[in-house]
C-alpha cells in the first residue's frame, strides 16, 4: 500500500511547518530505531515501538516489546484503527487521516509534550561535594573497595573455611542450605538446567578454587563423550587442545549448554578439501542453500557385506539395495484392500508393518512372526493343516519334513489318496522288516518332494532369494539385511512428524520391488525445513539432523575418573 506521512512542527511564533514522506510497504514501524519508517527519536520511544499492519483492507496498530500504545485515550496491545482515530506513542500524537489520492493511507505525526533537560536541570538544584562532609574521593575508594573485598571474597573464603568439609554428596544435598551457602554471591549467573541440581555448589565443577573448569572434571560425570571425527584420519578435527568449556558455556540460565549455531560447524565443513584433500564428504554450510543431497547406506552385497553410500537419493541412477528380500509395496496397500485368509478383505497401511520405538527416532525390526505369518503360514501337507516349517536356515526346516514323514511312515495312518498302501493302514499295526524299509523308502523321497516343491522351496522363494547349494545338493536362503537406518550418521524423530502422512515422504505404494529405498530426497524436507535463519520455514541447524561428537569413536577423555565427592582447596 502507499503510505503518506506528514510530519507537523509547531513554531514559536505560532506558525505550523509539514514535512511529507511516501513509500510503499504492507508495514509501517514506527519507534526510536532509524530503520524505523516512521522515527519518532525521543528517549521516551522504544527503538521499535509499535507496528501498523493492513490486513483484509483493514488497519491494525500492534504494539511491540510488551509495550502499549494510546488509540483514542484508550490504552490498547493491539486494536483495528479506523479514519480520524488518534493514536499516542510517548509524547508523539499520530492522526489518522483520510486518505488522498496520491496514497492510500495518510498519517500526520506530531509531537506535543517535548522532554526538558532534565541533567541540567538537576544539576542546577545539586550542589553536594565529598569534601563537604570531610571524607576525600580518594579515602572514599579504599573505603568501599575494602568493604567490597571484605563482603565478596574474604567473608565467604572465612565462611567455607570454617563450615566443615567441602565434600559433595549430590544424592544427599540439602538444597535448602546450599541456596544460603557464603559462596552464593560469587554466582555468575543461573545454571542450565541440565546442571541444577547441582544448587549452589560450586565445588562439584571448580574443584580448584580460581580456576576454570577442567575438562577432567567434566567427563568424570560424562565419561562417553567421544570424538567428532576419528582423530587419526582427521588430525584437524580431534579437539583434543580444546577445552569442553570453551563449546559449552555455563551459567547462561535456562538455556541449553550445547552449541546449535550453524556457523559453528560451517567453519570446517565449507571447506572441507582445504582440511583433508582426500576426503570424500562434501561442503555444507546451509541446509536450505548449501547441503548435498542425502547418501543412504544401502546393502551392495547379499548380507550387508559391503554397504554403499556412493548415490544420492535424487541422482541417477537411484540408490537401490540388495537386501535379499522379496517384498512388493503396491500389491500390499492396494486401494481395494488384500484377502485375508480368516478376516477377508482387509485394509492395510504403513502401520500395520512399520512401528516407532517407544522414543519416536527409529523403527523397530520387521519379523516374520509378528508381521507376516498371519496371513503367510507355512504349510506344507493338507494331512497336518496345524502343522508349518519353521522359518528359520533351511538345514532346520529339511530336518524337520524329513523326521515328521520318518514318524509317519513307522505310525501309518497317512490318508493321501497317492500314498501307498503300506502307509494308509491302521496306526500301530506292526512292519515286517521288508516293510520298514519300504516305508523309510517313501518317507525319504516324500520329505525331498515337499521340501523341493511348491509347498517348501516355493514358499521360501516367494520372499527370499533362494539359490542351488551345490556342497550338499540342496538349496540354501541367501543372508537377509533389513535396514533399521538408512542415515547413520543423522538423527531424525518420527514422533515430531506424526502429523505428517507417511507417503507423504516415502513413496511406497508405487514401489514393486524391494530394491527401492523408499527414502525422500533433501528436497521434500527443504518444503518445511529450511536454513538456521529461514523465516518462512521450519529453522533447521545441524545439530537438528547431526550430533556432534559421534558415538563408536575414541574417547575424548578416555582416562577420565569416575565421578567422585570434590574437595576444594577451602575444604578441611
Amino acid at each position: 500500500m502507499k503510505v503518506l506521512i506528514r510530519y507537523i512542527t509547531r513554531k514559536t511564533n505560532g506558525g505550523t511547518a509539514v514535512r511529507e514522506e511516501s513509500f510503499d510497504s504492507e508495514i509501517v514501524a514506527f519507534g526510536r530505531a532509524t530503520t524505523c519508517d516512521v522515527e519518532l527519536p525521543d528517549s521516551r520511544v522504544l527503538l521499535q515501538h509499535a507496528q501498523i499492519i493492513r490486513r483484509s483492507e483493514n488497519l491494525y496498530i500492534e504494539a511491540l516489546a510488551g509495550e502499549s500504545v494510546s488509540v483514542n485515550g484508550h490504552l490498547v496491545h493491539t486494536r483495528r484503527i479506523h479514519e480520524r482515530d488518534e493514536l499516542r506513542i510517548g509524547p508523539y500524537v499520530i492522526i489518522v487521516e483520510p486518505p488522498e489520492s496520491q496514497a492510500d493511507v495518510t498519517f500526520s505525526v506530531e509531537m506535543t509534550a517535548p522532554q526538558d533537560d532534565e541533567l541540567a536541570s538537576l544539576l542546577t538544584r545539586s550542589n553536594v561535594r565529598t569534601d563537604d562532609v570531610g571524607i576525600s574521593k580518594r579515602q572514599l575508594s579504599w573505603g568501599l573497595f575494602a568493604v567490597v573485598l571484605a563482603a565478596v571474597l574474604i567473608v565467604p573464603m572465612i565462611a567455607t573455611w570454617f563450615s566443615g568439609s567441602a565434600h559433595i554428596d549430590i544424592s544427599a544435598m540439602d538444597r535448602n542450605a546450599l541456596a544460603h551457602a557464603p559462596t552464593t554471591i560469587w554466582n555468575t549467573g543461573e545454571l542450565s538446567s541440565a546442571h541444577r541440581f547441582f544448587g549452589n555448589s560450586c565445588e562439584v565443577c571448580h574443584v580448584k578454587a580460581f580456576v576454570p573448569v577442567q575438562d577432567e572434571t567434566c567427563a568424570s560425570c560424562h565419561p562417553k563423550i567421544s570424538h567428532h571425527a576419528n582423530p587419526h584420519t582427521f588430525a584437524f578435527a580431534s579437539f583434543g587442545d580444546t577445552s569442553c568449556q570453551n563449546c559449552h558455556k555455563e551459567h547462561h540460565g535456562e538455556v541449553s549448554i550445547v552449541r546449535d549455531d550453524q556457523e559453528f560447524c560451517a567453519d570446517c565443513h565449507q571447506d572441507l578439501p582445504g582440511h583433508d584433500v582426500e576426503t570424500k564428504l562434501l561442503n555444507a554450510t546451509d541446509f536450505a542453500t548449501d547441503h548435498p543431497d542425502f547418501r543412504p547406506s544401502v546393502a551392495k552385497t547379499v548380507g550387508a557385506q559391503v554397504l554403499d553410500r556412493t548415490r544420492p537419493m535424487g541422482g541417477t541412477p537411484v540408490p537401490t539395495e540388495n537386501s535379499g528380500i522379496i517384498f512388493n509395496h503396491e500389491d500390499h496397500l492396494r486401494a481395494e484392500g488384500v484377502e485375508h485368509p480368516v478376516k477377508g478383505n482387509i485394509q492395510l497401511d504403513c502401520n500395520n508393518c512399520h512401528v516407532s520405538d517407544d522414543g519416536g527416532i527409529s523403527m523397530l525390526p520387521i519379523s516374520f512372526e509378528n508381521h507376516c505369518h498371519e496371513c503367510h503360514a507355512l504349510r506344507f501337507d493338507t494331512q497336518f493343516p496345524d502343522r508349518e516349517m519353521v522359518h528359520s536356515e533351511p538345514s532346520l526346516v529339511f530336518d524337520q519334513i524329513n523326521d515328521l514323514y520318518q514318524a509317519v511312515a513307522m505310525r501309518g495312518g497317512y490318508q493321501e489318496p497317492e500314498a501307498p498302501e503300506i502307509l494308509r493302514r491302521r496306526p500301530g499295526t506292526p512292519l515286517t522288516p521288508g516293510e520298514k524299509k519300504a516305508a523309510q523308502n517313501w518317507a525319504i523321497a516324500k520329505a525331498a518332494e515337499v521340501v523341493n516343491g511348491r509347498f517348501g522351496r516355493g514358499l521360501c522363494e516367494e520372499c527370499h532369494q533362494v539359490s542351488d547349494d551345490p556342497s550338499s545338493a540342496t538349496w540354501r536362503v541367501e543372508p537377509v539385511y533389513i535396514a533399521t537406518q538408512w542415515f547413520p550418521k543423522a538423527t531424525f524423530t518420527h514422533k515430531k512428524h506424526n502429523a505428517v502422512d507417511c507417503q507423504t515422504c516415502h513413496a511406497v505404494k508405487t514401489s514393486i520391488t524391494s530394491a527401492d529405498v523408499l527414502m525422500p530426497s533433501i528436497e521434500t524436507c527443504r518444503s518445511c525445513h529450511g536454513g538456521e535463519h529461514a523465516a518462512d520455514l521450519v529453522p533447521s541447524t545441524c545439530v537438528d539432523c547431526h550430533r556432534f561428537h559421534q558415538d563408536g569413536l575414541e574417547l575424548m577423555q578416555p582416562d577420565a575418573p569416575p565421578f567422585e565427592a570434590a574437595t576444594t582447596e577451602f575444604g578441611q
